[in-house]
């Protein structure tokens, strides 16, 4: 008997078998602007608020990890079981991030942080006092 081409993933508007070079190099390049737009947060001005550069942050890594696991994990075009197991790793990161920054009192003022920034260049050691 002949094979048909009439398969289920066809009739359901998925053709396994369509060129989508052109749809990953343009996620491709969405995903460098925003990494670009990631890094640019490192010469935000000190007087930026902390807050609104984290949920920038958080917002950005959300949406990137959504485009890569959707586009080239393929679970746009997978199952619903198998997205669900994806997009709960997303949900359990976020959780463990949130919990990490408040051990280390990161939601207020600077002054208040366990790990405080310091005005020394990176690399230089300043001398341990002694008492």
């Amino acid at each position: 008997m002949a094979a048909t081409t009439t398969d289920a993933s066809v009739h359901a508007g998925h053709d396994p078998d369509v060129d989508r070079t052109k749809q990953y190099v343009l996620v491709a390049a969405v995903l460098a602007v925003m990494t670009a737009v990631e890094v640019s947060t490192y010469w935000f001005p000190k007087e930026f608020p902390v807050g609104v550069s984290t949920g920038l942050l958080v917002f950005l890594m959300i949406v990137k990890f959504v485009m890569v696991t959707a586009f080239f994990m393929h679970l746009k075009f997978d199952k619903r079981l198998l997205a669900v197991v994806f997009y709960s790793g997303l949900v359990l990161a976020l959780v463990v991030y949130i919990a990490v920054l408040t051990a280390f009192r990161f939601w207020g003022p600077v002054e208040n942080h366990m790990v405080p920034p310091t005005n020394q260049p990176a690399g230089s050691h300043a001398p341990v006092p002694t008492e």
